[in-house]
């Protein structure tokens, strides 16, 4: 006689939750004609769905299995526990492969958020300026500018060749201006390399970048008779780097490159041989002029700064640039020596960026004034 231990089992259970056949069937999403079978000793269902009827009737698998390997007939019983092993090994294959499947998504969802949150932390973050002063007496002031996430350095060179006795006292100060206020950030009591951070600052920024159009060096020089002699100078930032690229060439292709006059490359011994080349007097060491009519350039070999003087018309026109730089800076005075206008302009950009003295609206005829032995210079 054939034993349907699992038969009656899953009867029972029906029958204590008030079930019928057909109510099971839509509980568990089969058929009612499976759960007849099933009761009937006909048919048995496979691993997966005893974890189903497990986890319904809230009863052991354990125990659902031992009634399911006990029914049949005596062949059944034979090829069943084979059955139950093919069908652990077949189910384990699947859990498996949707393990596999399901850690490899989360470990690529994990690397794709944990890159873009390192991209969006360091994307454009860090950037290095090259900084010059804007000043006819401090021209030659040289330095660097890193901004970073965490904060902020600067470092300015070559003070130390200002003339200064060893009875004279120096300050220096760093500082900026803000709302007709000025802000010192750090001062110094000689002349020598000047580096600080944001984070070293005597009032406390958390972001010098927002200050970088609104920074000046003042030195002042007192000798031994109290006489006072004060420099000031805006500190000017031009941008030299950027992580600002996912991929970063470094080759640079000198030929096919509009953008290779940029950067000062040549020595002096070559920009020397340029200048006379181009009908320069050497007047005294490292200075150097040209005459004309109506203007006069003047170059500085050691500090690579150009003076430009026109006169037309009873209005004088003095234009100031350094090549560490594409900061034109330019006045223009009246026959009465009153300036008129003074403003900075972008030699890069072809135009104003900061207005100090006058409209500035007349810049066009200012910079048509310029001729052409100085524009072939600043190239």
């Amino acid at each position: 006689m054939v034993e349907n231990k699992f038969g009656e089992l899953i009867c029972k259970l029906r029958k204590e939750m008030n079930l019928t056949q057909k109510e099971l069937a839509d509980k568990i999403n089969i058929s009612d004609k499976a759960i007849s079978r099933w009761e009937t000793g006909k048919n048995f269902p496979t691993i997966e769905m005893l974890y189903t009827i497990s986890k319904f009737f809230k009863i052991p698998f354990q125990d659902l299995l031992t009634a399911r390997m006990v029914s049949g007939s005596g062949e059944d019983k034979d090829d069943v526990f084979p059955e139950i092993v093919k069908e652990f090994n077949s189910m384990n294959k699947r859990k498996l492969r949707r393990f596999k499947i399901a850690l490899i998504v989360t470990l690529v969802v994990t690397i794709y958020f944990v890159s873009a949150y390192f991209f969006t932390q360091s994307y454009n973050r860090f950037k290095v300026y090259d900084v010059v002063v804007q000043s006819e007496d401090l021209t030659y002031v040289k330095g660097t500018y890193v901004e970073t996430r965490i904060k902020d350095l600067l470092s300015l060179n070559n003070l130390n060749n200002l003339a200064v006795s060893d009875d004279d006292s120096v300050s220096v100060d760093i500082y900026y201006v803000e709302d007709d206020k000025e802000n010192i950030i750090r001062s110094y009591s000689n002349l020598d390399n000047i580096s600080f951070s944001n984070t070293q600052s005597y009032i406390k920024i958390d972001d010098l970048s927002k200050y970088l159009d609104k920074l000046y060096l003042r030195v002042r020089i007192i000798n031994k008779n109290n006489e006072i002699k004060e420099y000031i100078g805006q500190l000017e930032f031009t941008e030299n780097f950027s992580n600002n690229k996912i991929y970063v060439n470094d080759k640079v292709d000198v030929e096919n490159n509009d953008n290779n006059n940029d950067d000062i490359n040549l020595t002096s011994e070559e920009i020397e041989t340029i200048l006379l080349k181009n009908g320069f007097e050497e007047l005294y060491d490292n200075f150097y002029c040209k005459e004309g009519s109506k203007y006069k350039i003047y170059f500085y070999l050691d500090t690579n700064k150009i003076e430009y003087y026109y006169e037309e018309n009873n209005f004088y026109y003095k234009y100031n640039y350094n090549m560490y730089s594409s900061i034109l800076l330019v006045n223009i005075f009246d026959d009465n020596n009153t300036e008129i206008e003074n403003y900075k302009y972008d030699v890069k950009n072809n135009q104003v960026i900061e207005c100090i003295t006058g409209s500035c609206k007349n810049y066009k005829e200012a910079m048509n004034k310029i001729n052409k032995d100085f524009l072939d210079l600043l190239k």
